[in-house]
Formats: C-alpha cells, sequence, structure tokens
C-alpha cells in the first residue's frame, strides 16, 4: 500500500518530533528554563559554598535583569555580602536596568558589551527581545557600542577575584572566554557558566575551542543538566550539536566538584559516567 505524499510527510514529521524529543532527553537538554535547567541551581549552590568574604558575580548579556535579581536573592538568603555586575550595553535595555535596581547598592549596571577586545564596536539590536549580539544573528538595528574584555575589567577595577560568571551573549561567548584568558590561567574565577546553542554557527565557534583554550589552565569543562554537571574529559563531535544549552568551567579546587560527574564517550558514541578517581 503506498501512502499518500501529504501521509508521508505527516509521518516524517511525526518521527522527526519525536526522535528530535528523545534525543535530547537522553542529553538532559529538554528545559531552556533557569528554574528547571539547572542555572539558577548552581548559582545558589555557588554563593551557598563560597570561601567567606564578600561574593563578586558577573552578570554578562544581563538584557532585564532575571539573573542579577536572582543572585541578589541568593546572596541575601545565604546572608553573604556580595556585589554583582550587570553588563548591558543595549540602550533602552541598560535604562531598564538601571531603573530596575536603582535602589540597590549591591547591582552595578555596566553600558559594556564583553568581548575578546576592547574598543567601541557595532552592535545588533532587537529592541529588549533578548538576542542583541555582536554578531546580528537576528538582524537587527545597527549601534556603536563600548567593549571591554574579562582581563581589562578586573585589572581597572581591582578585583581579585570572581565568585561566579555568567555569560549569556547570543553566540559571542567564545569571545567573552578569550578575553578572559589571563583571568582564567590565573585561577580567578571559581565559576563560569556560559549558553551554546545555534547561534554558535553565526560566530563560527566551536566546543572544541573551548576545550584548547582550557588546555593547560586550572578548569574543567561539563554540561549543565538540571541538578548536576557532566565533566567531559575530552572534547567528542556528539557535544557539537548545537541545542540550546549550557555549559560551566569550574575551577579545579572548588566544592562545587562535588556535584560533578566525570564522562566519556564509548565506541558507539554514547556518554558513560566514569568513576570517580
Amino acid at each position: 500500500m503506498m501512502l499518500d505524499p501529504l501521509d508521508l510527510q505527516t509521518v516524517r514529521s511525526w518521527l522527526w518530533r519525536t526522535g528530535r524529543t528523545l534525543y535530547r532527553y537522553a542529553r538532559r537538554e529538554v528545559s531552556v528554563h533557569p528554574e528547571t535547567n539547572g542555572e539558577y541551581w548552581i548559582l545558589d549552590l555557588a554563593v551557598a559554598n563560597a570561601p567567606s568574604g564578600s561574593l563578586t558575580l558577573f552578570d554578562v548579556g544581563a538584557n532585564l535583569g532575571d539573573w542579577t535579581a536572582r543572585a541578589r536573592e541568593c546572596l541575601t538568603r545565604h546572608q553573604r555580602e556580595g556585589i554583582t555586575y550587570s553588563f548591558e550595553p543595549t540602550p533602552v535595555t541598560f535604562q531598564f536596568l538601571t531603573q530596575r535596581f536603582a535602589s540597590d547598592s549591591r547591582v552595578r549596571p555596566l553600558s559594556l558589551a564583553v568581548s575578546d577586545e576592547a574598543g567601541e564596536f557595532t552592535f545588533h539590536v532587537t529592541e529588549m527581545a533578548g538576542t542583541n549580539s555582536l554578531f546580528g544573528a537576528e538582524g537587527g538595528v545597527r549601534t556603536q557600542v563600548q567593549v571591554t574584555t574579562i582581563d581589562d575589567l578586573l585589572a581597572q577595577r581591582g578585583i581579585e577575584r570572581v565568585s561566579f560568571l555568567k555569560s549569556d551573549t547570543e553566540g559571542s561567548d567564545l569571545a567573552v572566554l578569550r578575553g578572559g584568558a589571563r583571568s582564567l590561567a590565573e585561577g580567578r574565577i571559581d565559576v563560569w557558566q556560559f549558553e551554546y546553542n545555534h547561534r554558535w554557527v553565526f560566530s563560527r565557534s566551536f566546543l572544541r575551542d573551548v576545550f584548547e583554550l582550557l588546555r593547560g589552565k586550572p578548569y574543567v569543562l561539563g554540561k549543565l543538566c538540571h541538578n548536576r554537571i557532566e565533566v567531559f574529559d575530552a572534547w567528542h563531535p556528539e557535544l557539537e550539536r548545537y541545542f540550546q544549552t549550557n555549559f560551566v568551567l569550574l575551577r579545579i579546587g572548588t566544592s562545587l566538584q562535588q556535584v560533578a560527574c566525570n564522562f566519556s564517550f564509548d565506541r558507539s558514541n554514547v556518554p558513560v559516567h566514569l568513576a570517580r578517581a
């Protein structure tokens, strides 16, 4: 019995969506919401387990400031002192961010983009949609913005250690990492979470580049999965799928390694859990 082309398309569509859902479920990449994908979980854990003293947190690509607000709540809940620097170069969004935290001295909004080179660069703005970027993957209106690097900012402001850095820059995250290479080499950032998705294609970036960047530096790289971190011993092509997820750099020796599980890939390209050393 031959199926009508329309019926074949219906079957193919169902198989495609079902297969993609199952594949993402197996990869633990189902949720994109910070309440359930592990973003807020690891932030809370990092604040709760950070060494004594005042904490410095970075929200790179702050947009409307939801992550910054959550960071402020974590500091309050765990009775910790700290400052959150919120980076947002889009003028209208920065104005909203500034007004939102105008009465809170623990939040310091900065009208800056972050990359691997400082200066003035073209930024692509799609209003307050959360997809503004240096690469213009979503189109938008061009505007000139000031750009800094993590290394430069730490030096200029005399910041010795960053307890947590969150980067969500719509495809520019590898450039942000490269702009902090010196700080990473010196182990000055305890936890660095960055977003990974299809916009990395527009910046011609790969996770493999992150593994190479970390070579010889005191960090491990893992994928954030709800309530654990899957650390991989080396890059593998199966990691390079451009599904929306978050990866985490953990400084070796940090207390958060207790929630990290070591993984590798077997001959069938399936991730397998390795016993702790």
